[in-house]
């Protein structure tokens, strides 16, 4: 069976993962998005592999990519009166992989 895989990834670590998984010869989309909640530029890669492909592009996610603490925009704080925290932990990727019947590369 093959995979859809979306990844979701910090900014400032798209490109050195692009970078890393041209290296290991892996084929992906590349597109610029914004996080929903703190709505700073994020990076979103899409694959579709064969299930062999899924441990090494997620191991390049791994190596490459780091958590952070993010200052939360004073913006958002006044819209959230209960939120109290000041900085939230911001993941260097989130990765989704689903099951697909097949890939059609034309």
């Amino acid at each position: 069976m093959s995979k859809l895989l979306i990844a979701f990834v910090h900014h400032d670590d798209a490109e050195p993962v692009a970078d890393a998984l041209r290296g290991a010869g892996h084929r992906f989309t590349h597109m610029p998005t914004v996080g929903g909640f703190l709505g700073s530029p994020n990076d979103t890669f899409v694959f579709g592999v064969e299930d062999a492909a899924e441990a090494d592009i997620v191991r390049v996610f791994t190596e490459v990519c780091r958590g952070r603490e993010v200052e939360i925009p004073l913006v958002l704080t006044e819209r959230l009166a209960d939120w109290k925290a000041r900085t939230v932990a911001h993941g260097g990727a989130t990765i989704l992989v689903a099951d697909l019947d097949r890939i059609i590369r034309i």
